[in-house]
């Protein structure tokens, strides 16, 4: 065994060892919310983390499913691992596809489509006028 043998065997233990404790933390953090604490009245935020969990795992394998395993010419040599080949096309479409569903987060938010009182949706401008008249 040389030494590039060696330095890949640490990265893949390194890399095994993060991903397990990425996806501990993740549970762990979900699991210990506790249910009856939100800091923001109205907004669910157990559910938007399981959400966003769940979007996540879902989007990870449907977009390697689809994933292309096609050959690849790249610097002059063939890549044809299908498995390599669909695991990029993971990440690039899973980091494209939650970069879309935030963007679209920040402009139904910021719009005041979403905005309620007293469990009633609210138009955008009579929610906005309704939080002036509230004291901090």
């Amino acid at each position: 065994m040389d030494i590039v043998d060696l330095l890949l065997w640490v990265v893949y233990i390194l890399l095994g060892t993060v991903t397990i404790l990425a996806v501990w933390s993740a549970v762990h953090g979900l699991r210990c919310r506790q249910k009856t604490v939100e800091p923001t009245p109205g907004v669910p935020g157990r559910a938007i983390a399981w959400g966003t969990a769940a979007l996540l795992v879902v989007s990870l394998v449907v977009t390697f499913l689809l994933g292309s395993s096609e050959p690849m010419l790249i610097n002059g040599q063939w890549l044809k691992d299908a498995f390599w080949l669909k695991l990029c096309d993971m990440f690039i479409y899973t980091a494209l596809l939650l970069l879309l569903v935030a963007s679209a987060g920040v402009v139904v938010g910021s719009s005041g489509l979403m905005r309620r009182k007293d469990g009633r949706r609210m138009p955008a401008g009579r929610a906005s006028a309704a939080n002036e008249g509230r004291t901090a």
